[in-house]
């Protein structure tokens, strides 16, 4: 078929990455406008990526273009929303960037509206195509440290941003399990927001999967920080270090170092397979990234109802958001700050 016809919505940092993997595949795809509300930002980014046509006014760019993609790479809290009116608008694939969404509801909102329209959605986790976490899912899958009982992350940046990647990853490497049950802890004492978000001082959660295997996640806790991956299971552990695996099992005698291979594959090649039909599915769908926010906001609920969430659990709105404005998290430290993009 002729390439795809893309449209970019949002002309910030994430896009020229978004921009530029899509250039990589000049006979798959073309980028045929953009939007953004800034007139500034999307001229400047159309001269960078030699496009077309510039909006500031995403939904005249959906009437006016007939579209076969729509990438949104805009902040979290407007997902849904551009989503929803993108797969209403006829376009055959959507990429949107992560998080997924701010709330459930947001989330299931935006798979309703592709399933009714028929459009395959596709979430940007693109650390599902590191060679290391698929590797870590095949090694884990060939049993080599027995059953996993534990895998523990620690990071920063809040649970919306560096959380979602690492719930997604660790959701992957152990073969995309269903939840059972999650129970956390949340603080903020200060008005802290992320890409104007409301996001907590800091969180950590338990969640259990389907196996009885546990993710014991931290985020912005005190120092240090362990950005590797570290799995203990019933008949060794497994660990990440310099983009590298090594296991320790009863029969290996000594760490055993596994130096991942990549299938060749990235998020976009495997969308334009999607798209064309030639393969079934998505590594990073938007079902696959609406469990990693089910899992997020139950770490939220957990706060709320001062107790174990089961998974599935019908709250639509942001527990968090709920937290806050039922004053059930006053600020102590006035001073309402962003992380990422200074007020």
């Amino acid at each position: 078929m002729d390439k795809y016809r893309v449209g970019i919505v949002g002309c910030g940092g994430i896009a020229h990455f978004h921009g530029q993997n899509y250039n990589r595949y000049p006979n798959d795809f073309e980028i045929v406008a953009a939007a953004d509300v800034s007139q500034e930002s999307v001229d400047k980014y159309c001269q960078e990526f030699e496009i077309p046509t510039a909006y500031t006014d995403y939904q005249k760019m959906l009437t006016d273009e007939h579209l076969d993609i729509v990438t949104v790479c805009t902040w979290q809290g407007t997902h849904a929303e551009i989503t929803v009116a993108a797969a209403e608008s006829g376009v055959k694939g959507i990429l949107c960037e992560k998080p997924m969404a701010i709330s459930l509801g947001q989330a299931d909102a935006m798979i309703g509206a592709c399933e009714k329209n028929k459009v395959k959605l596709v979430i940007g986790h693109q650390r599902r195509f590191e060679a290391i976490y698929p590797e870590a899912r095949r090694l884990l899958a060939d049993g080599v440290i027995g059953e996993p009982i534990s895998v523990v992350r620690r990071v920063g940046s809040g649970l919306l941003n560096w959380g979602t990647h690492v719930i997604d990853m660790t959701r992957q490497i152990l073969g995309d399990p269903s939840t059972s049950w999650v129970i956390g802890q949340v603080e903020r004492k200060t008005d802290r927001y992320e890409r104007r978000c409301r996001i907590e001082d800091l969180c950590m959660g338990l969640i259990c999967f389907e196996n009885d295997t546990r993710l014991i996640l931290e985020i912005d806790m005190p120092k240090p920080h362990m950005n590797n991956i570290l799995i203990q299971g019933s008949n060794g552990t497994m660990s990440s270090d310099g983009g590298k695996l090594k296991y320790l099992n009863g029969d290996s005698n000594g760490w055993q170092i596994v130096e991942p291979k990549s299938d060749g594959r990235d998020l976009w090649s495997e969308f334009k397979l999607w798209l064309d039909g030639d393969i079934d599915d998505h590594r990073c769908s938007g079902y696959q990234a609406r469990g990693t926010v089910e899992i997020m906001m139950a770490i939220y609920e957990s706060v709320r109802t001062r107790g174990l969430v089961h998974i599935p659990f019908q709250t639509p709105e942001s527990p968090l958001e709920l937290l806050i404005d039922n004053g059930m998290l006053p600020v102590e430290t006035p001073g309402k700050y962003d992380i990422r993009v200074p007020f």
